[in-house]
């Protein structure tokens, strides 16, 4: 029997046996105000199963495991997102320093959860975070070495570096984006972070000429995490030192992998209501769902 068939066949019954251990540590934090932090060293996510991607990954919902399939950006997300990268590294390197709070960098993040944080009524959340694409797996370490061993050239020369990498599609995961959680620590958590701990699903949306939203799961590192695997650790080296390679800083700040399930283009004129891309949607039937009068009028 493939690994397949026994997972199809094995349902809940073996869910409940493999994430015993989880189920139990997570349901004892929830006597009172969770304390996600061992020894205040690091955390553990113990809402986000990963070890079946890269064809699904598990998250766990209302106290329920929910699989989601792993599916990739689509092209016309990665082409943007390059292209603006590259134009915006060429400017700086032309002496243009402007920061915009646009495009594939800056991201809105919503995030919720039934508890929230405690010092507010409502548990939605939503908050900028800076987003990158992450290398894929064959080619991270070659990206790491570069990005270490030039780790103290000048400005003007790592943004070379830089424009290279973005000008090379090839280099990069399609499967999801990197961010970092700049501002929790063990004594200070943020919205977002307590919110991704206990329902990891979340809501990325970035803005500028054209207009994306990614439907995730979050999967929340630190980098004291002994259980992490190698490809995690990995990560959270090149988010943590591609962020400091640019903006200088530690190295040793806890990241955030969203995990692409759905894509939705929400370009201003391209699609009325916010069209789904990924997996593709017969947009006739998307206008059709979104109460569009003109579809409905012409029989669709």
């Amino acid at each position: 029997m493939n690994r397949r068939t026994f997972l199809k066949m094995g349902g809940i019954s073996a869910l409940c046996s493999l994430f015993a251990p989880r189920l139990a540590r997570r349901a004892f934090a929830q006597d009172g105000e969770p304390n996600y932090w061992i020894g205040s060293k690091y955390f553990i996510q113990d809402t986000v199963e990963t070890g079946d991607l890269p064809e699904r990954i598990w998250a766990r919902i209302g106290g329920s495991w929910h699989v989601y399939p792993s599916r990739q950006l689509p092209q016309e997300f990665v082409d943007w997102n390059l292209a603006a990268r590259v134009e915006m590294l060429e400017a700086m390197a032309g002496g243009q320093m402007t920061m915009s709070y646009d495009g594939p960098h800056n991201a809105a993040v919503a995030t919720v959860s039934r508890f929230g944080r405690g010092d507010s009524e409502f548990t939605i959340n939503n908050a900028y975070k800076g987003m990158g694409m992450v290398p894929r797996p064959d080619r991270i370490d070659e990206i790491l070495d570069l990005l270490h061993a030039t780790a103290d050239h000048s400005l003007s020369a790592k943004l070379q570096i830089l424009i290279g990498n973005y000008s090379d599609e090839t280099i990069w995961d399609r499967t999801k984006q990197g961010s970092l959680e700049l501002y929790t620590t063990a004594g200070s958590e943020t919205h977002s972070f307590r919110n991704q701990m206990r329902n990891p699903i979340s809501t990325v949306v970035f803005l500028d000429s054209i207009s994306y939203e990614l439907r995730t799961i979050a999967r929340l590192m630190h980098p004291n995490d002994p259980t992490l695997t190698d490809d995690e650790k990995k990560m959270v080296d090149y988010v943590n030192t591609v962020h400091n390679y640019f903006h200088g800083g530690p190295t040793n700040i806890i990241v955030a992998i969203y995990y692409v399930v759905e894509v939705f283009d929400n370009s201003p004129g391209t699609y009325e209501a916010g069209y789904r891309v990924v997996p593709p949607l017969d947009r006739a039937r998307a206008l059709k769902s979104s109460g569009n009068k003109k579809v409905q009028a012409i029989g669709y």
